[in-house]
């Protein structure tokens, strides 16, 4: 039996022989373990006890292990090729023209379903993030804004259409009230009869391009023919605003230009009562709404 003082310096033992030999197979026990044989007092070096270093020069004479059995193995980093193929593919999604745009959603997407479950063996989910980000971008939003800034002209070219219509009813309205006001008056238009009378003949003023600048007035006088000021503002005209009502109606509560003069009356039918200086639509005297083309005068 022997007694042994380990590498952190405590006492262990008494042990077999056969104890001994595991332990100095296993390296716990080297030439200059101090030992004590059972029944003595000294400690002595293992190597100075015969047997034991029988066992230390056995050992030394095994074979070394091969470096591969005592090295620990490597870790084995993560895999991102994966998640690496569905950023490459998002980036390329705008250069082809969006055709790698699914492909890198469904790497994207496989990537970082694998990298949830196995994150010891699969990762790069940043780069599969960018990759559904890119890819989502490249199949849904951008081809939106692209139709989008596509169609914005026809859309807008409808918008105009539709507005001109509009203007025209307008005007149509407004020769049917000035009509209207005229057979009440004997035929006459307001800038034709007197304020005495009701009308706004002294109340013109025509400037050097033929029309005047008291529309406002001639208009007011007609509000129980007109019944709303909002069709005195033609829906392009963004510098102007109806008027809440007649009383309150000014200049700049009208996009209409108005022809005043003796010779303008319904025994005249071509002259033109009426211009909206926007889309160019012309009011006759007999009611009639023409479009006045370029270059026309």
């Amino acid at each position: 039996m022997y007694n042994i003082v380990g590498a952190d310096g405590k006492q262990y033992g008494p042990v077999s022989l056969e104890q001994m030999r595991q332990w100095v197979a296993e390296g716990r026990i080297n030439a200059q373990t101090q030992v004590q044989a059972a029944g003595t007092a000294q400690w002595k070096p293992a190597a100075e006890l015969p047997e034991i270093n029988s066992l230390l020069a056995a050992r030394a004479a095994m074979p070394a292990p091969a470096a591969g059995l005592l090295a620990p193995p490597e870790p084995v980093a993560p895999q991102k090729g994966l998640a690496v193929t569905s950023l490459v593919l998002g980036i390329l999604a705008f250069p082809t023209c969006f055709l790698t745009g699914i492909p890198a959603i469904i790497c994207g997407h496989i990537a970082q379903s694998r990298a949830r479950r196995e994150p010891a063996q699969y990762g790069g989910v940043g780069m599969a993030t960018a990759g559904l980000v890119l890819g989502y971008l490249s199949v849904v939003i951008v081809p939106i804004a692209i139709l989008s800034a596509m169609l914005m002209p026809a859309l807008s070219q409808a918008k105009g259409r539709a507005q001109e219509i509009s203007c025209r009813n307008n005007m149509k309205q407004i020769g049917l009230a000035f009509r209207t006001w005229a057979i009440d008056n004997e035929d006459q238009l307001p800038f034709n009869v007197s304020t005495n009378k009701g009308g706004t003949l002294e109340l013109c003023t025509v400037g050097s391009d033929g029309f005047d600048r008291n529309a406002a007035f001639h208009f007011r006088v007609m509000s129980n023919e007109l019944s709303t000021p909002k069709i005195l503002v033609c829906p392009a005209d963004a510098t102007k605003q109806p008027a809440l009502d007649f009383l309150n109606l000014l200049p700049a509560n009208v996009s209409y230009q108005v022809r005043s003069g003796t010779n303008i009356n319904e025994n005249n039918p071509q002259e033109v009562l009426a211009v909206c200086p926007i889309h160019g639509n012309e009011l006759r005297c007999d009611g009639s709404v023409m479009t006045r083309r370029k270059g026309r005068r």
